[in-house]
């Protein structure tokens, strides 16, 4: 009787419990996540993580700032493009780039600044009709930044991709439109694809959007994981366990060195990068597939892991 009673508990202490989750990556290509910055001195707070995926493993082969020597955003914007290019070579063609700023805005305000028309031809062609219109060639970026945002209003108007993947901070608000503006501006003067807007060209580096806050929350159930200042709370452990769920799920593998990089970083910036990189890796894997019919073309996509990796 006790043994019945025994396999009852062990059985019901894992009913309706799914399976760990999974996240396939591609099997072959070099894919990089970028943590951006719209600050002054951005180049010294830009961090990006490559991974180079195989087809049984996917490695952490780097964890860097790659702009730390032209930290300028003149000299970012400047070297971006050289930079993409160089990292296109060195992956044979196969590279993918998940950046974690918005590369629209939303339908409405498109229409205020009269660009729906070049928002449907791309993030590069937006980034140069904004360049011109608020920066100029002498001009500053916080002001033009300011700027494009005032002539928006401060009201927050989310985009059907913001809805969907639950995304706190919208392109525009206070939080995040010098990034947004920054970023579309720099895209301006790189070459490469933009998924969804068009298809992936062999050769050609392929740019997305991308949250590493909903790849947390949809491997993990993570919705924190920077240490706060204001109410003392430290959150390595977290961090910690985040990348342990990533080496279980994505089989990505790193170095102790890399590992203890991430977990001390407070700010979370590294994680943040190579989440992004994830998230990247695998839309790259389901062919950059599964936009909601209703999302307009000009507003684009965060593109990320499946939504429940575990099932």
């Amino acid at each position: 009787m006790s043994t019945e009673t025994e396999a009852g508990a062990s059985s019901s202490a894992v009913h309706g419990r799914a399976a760990p989750p999974r996240v396939a990556m591609p099997e072959r290509g070099v894919v990089i996540g970028l943590r951006w910055s719209g600050a002054e001195g951005a180049g010294n707070q830009i961090v990006a993580a490559k991974i180079e995926c195989e087809p049984e493993r996917a490695r952490l082969t780097r964890l860097w700032r790659p702009f730390t020597d032209a930290p300028g955003r003149r000299d970012v914007l400047a070297r971006f493009g050289a930079w993409l290019a160089e990292e296109t070579k060195w992956a044979e063609g196969r590279l993918v780039v998940g950046v974690d700023f918005a590369l629209s805005l939303c339908e409405t305000h498109l229409r205020l600044l009269g660009l729906l028309r070049q928002a449907l031809r791309g993030p590069a062609v937006l980034g140069q009709h904004l360049e011109g219109r608020f920066l100029g060639t002498d001009g500053d970026f916080t002001e033009a930044a300011a700027r494009f945002r005032a002539e928006l209003g401060t009201k927050e108007r989310p985009r059907f991709t913001d809805c969907y993947r639950a995304e706190l901070h919208t392109p525009t608000s206070a939080r995040t439109y010098r990034q947004t503006f920054f970023g579309l501006c720099t895209l301006a003067h790189a070459t490469a694809t933009f998924p969804p807007w068009d298809p992936p060209v062999v050769g050609t580096p392929v740019v997305v959007e991308v949250r590493p806050a909903h790849v947390a929350r949809a491997l993990c159930g993570v919705c924190a994981y920077q240490d706060d200042d204001r109410d003392g709370v430290a959150r390595a452990t977290r961090r910690a366990r985040m990348l342990r769920a990533l080496r279980s799920a994505a089989k990505l593998e790193f170095e102790m060195e890399q590992a203890a990089q991430i977990v001390e970083d407070g700010r979370a910036e590294h994680l943040d990068a190579v989440l992004s990189a994830v998230g990247a890796a695998a839309a790259w894997r389901d062919d950059f597939q599964g936009v909601p019919a209703n999302v307009p073309r000009s507003e684009g996509w965060i593109h990320s892991i499946r939504e429940e990796p575990w099932r």
